[in-house]
């Protein structure tokens, strides 16, 4: 069990951490774009596609999984909160079972685009060249695969009676923990 849950475990840190790069990239990719159009009246050419089609989607879909992992998604908790703890208990499971499907499904349907994009050689016509885009297609299926996989994971777990063991990002905020801070 413990090498299923680092196994998840890295793989979250992985692509959440494409993710915080792609937030490097984007931040490196735009502030070039801008000191060249200023400074010298040349702006790099496809700006807006990289920062829209490949950054954006990487920053905002590869990182689900880690926040599945934390249980960092929006809830909005009206009654379950005032339901015995045995019925919030099979509640959240049927809510891991509910997300593990669906985003499985999700995954699988956005890895078919994905595929049809790469086979077909999908590309965009910017300033006279072409950019390859097929591999913006690619973010979905990974985030969504892998937030459907620590969905279950969590769920096999939860049937089972252990912990999921899924300790990825784990950071350490020094203004919360019980030092010297006063």
């Amino acid at each position: 069990m413990k090498l299923i849950a680092s196994v998840i475990s890295a793989l979250i840190t992985g692509t959440a951490s494409l993710a915080g790069i792609m937030v490097l990239m984007l931040v490196a990719h735009v502030t070039i774009d801008v000191v060249m159009r200023f400074a010298f009246q040349t702006p790099l050419n496809s700006t807006i596609l990289y920062v829209s089609a490949f950054y954006m989607v990487g920053i905002a879909f590869l990182p689900l999984a880690a926040v599945e992992q934390k249980d960092s998604h929006i809830a909005v908790e009206l009654l379950a909160e005032r339901f015995p703890a045995k019925i919030q208990s099979i509640l959240a499971g049927f809510a891991l079972l509910l997300t593990c499907i669906v985003t499985a499904t999700v995954a699988i349907r956005t890895g078919d685009e994905a595929l049809a994009k790469y086979l077909g050689g999908s590309f965009s016509i910017e300033a006279g060249g072409k950019v390859a885009t097929w591999p913006t297609y690619l973010p979905l299926p990974i985030g969504f695969g892998l937030m459907s996989i620590v969905a279950g994971w969590k769920f096999i777990c939860m049937i089972t009676g252990r912990a999921h063991g899924l300790d990825a990002l784990r950071v350490e905020d020094p203004y919360l923990s019980d030092g010297d801070a006063q």
